[in-house]
């Protein structure tokens, strides 16, 4: 299993629409690579690239030093783009809004600002899917070819920012890898998913097809029936199981992301480790911590780490960018791991089955799950 984490600028965070610092992102590599990690993942978000052609540039030159300093480091990047939640917040330019704000509405980061808004059905607009195809074209035409850049998480959650039908979803998924592939044919290429998909698979499944790989992501939020605790050792026995699930589902290579279990302190280091075992053991293709590193103070009234308490403490890394406690030891035990015989051995029904009824199925296997371990 190989290890990668979302880097987030500790000094610039991402509410500015600023590139990372370079030199801090070097930094960073360089200990990640020390870690022993694959690779970082980072996030760019829409309105970045949606300004002035001055600001346009500016942020995408930003962008090309900080992957230089990547490159010399001797790591290498993903690009999540357009990232749509990051650290628990949705991120979204103002076209893909509704204009009222509604107090039902999840929170959303739009025009410098987190504001209670619902999703604008964009995939049923032909000009704002094209827009969105032309903004995203120029964010690979300006770095593609770095190299850095080994590879792209692509639609991250877009699925769930208002429902598309297939025929939408299909049209910009080709899309956006057509423009990756006519620039560089070796890109690995993944489609970012929530553990929502699981639930309504229909759309997922057949998009997956035509990915190298699915991420599954949205452990922050509890799934529907079932009951697995928030702790560290929690959080991990659920990213087994949705990671298994997506790989069996899709298939197709599956990366899960973790972490979320650090938003409340580590009591029993041994159950944690052992957690990391189970996880290594399932035969997911990467595990993804939802954070490299911990943000300076000054960040803490921003968001997103404003929004959530402990947020701010939930890196692999603090703030002097040392390894937290344990850390070392976690990476050692999901690297060496080994997939373990008979990881389908809980699904005792077939793939048709379970489409036929998501909701009844992906409750009733966590427990078969569970009972197997």
């Amino acid at each position: 299993m190989f290890i990668s984490a979302t880097y987030v600028c500790p000094v610039r965070g991402l509410a500015g629409l600023e590139p990372p610092e370079p030199v801090r992102l070097g930094q960073a590599a360089r200990v990640a690579k020390g870690l022993g990690l694959a690779r970082l993942m980072l996030p760019v978000l829409e309105e970045s690239i949606m300004g002035t052609s001055r600001a346009k540039v500016g942020f995408l030159d930003g962008l090309i030093r900080a992957l230089d300093q990547v490159a010399e480091a001797g790591l290498t990047v993903w690009l999540i783009a357009p990232a749509q939640r990051v650290l628990g917040l949705d991120w979204a330019p103002p076209d893909l809004v509704r204009a009222v704000r509604d107090p039902e509405a999840d929170p959303v980061f739009v025009d410098g600002r987190v504001r209670n808004l619902q999703p604008l059905d964009w995939w049923e607009n032909p000009s704002l899917i094209q827009k969105r195809i032309g903004i995203f074209r120029e964010l690979v035409t300006a770095i593609s070819g770095h190299p850095a850049i080994t590879g792209w998480l692509i639609l991250d959650r877009s699925l769930e920012w208002s429902r598309p039908d297939l025929e939408a979803a299909d049209l910009v998924l080709k899309s956006f890898m057509a423009e990756i592939r006519e620039r560089d044919e070796t890109a690995i290429i993944y489609i970012g998913l929530g553990w929502s998909e699981l639930l309504d698979p229909e759309i997922a499944v057949l998009l997956a097809r035509q990915v190298d790989g699915v991420r599954i992501s949205g452990c922050e939020k509890q799934v529907p029936g079932i009951d697995a605790r928030t702790n560290l050792t929690g959080e991990l026995t659920l990213a087994s199981y949705l990671g298994t699930m997506a790989w069996w589902l899709f298939g197709r290579p599956t990366e899960i992301e973790i972490g979320w279990g650090m938003l409340r302190k580590v009591s029993d280091t041994e159950e944690a480790i052992e957690g990391f075992r189970k996880l290594a053991g399932q035969g997911v293709a990467v595990a993804n911590w939802v954070s490299l590193i911990d943000p300076h103070p000054p960040l803490y009234s921003y968001p997103p780490w404003v929004l959530r308490s402990g947020l701010e403490r939930i890196g692999l890394l603090d703030q002097g960018m040392e390894p937290k406690e344990q850390v070392e030891t976690w990476l050692k035990e999901i690297s060496s791991g080994k997939t373990k015989d008979g990881i389908y051995n809980f699904i005792d029904i077939s793939k048709q089955e379970y489409l036929d009824d998501p909701h009844t199925h992906l409750p009733r296997l966590w427990d078969h799950f569970r009972e197997s371990s």
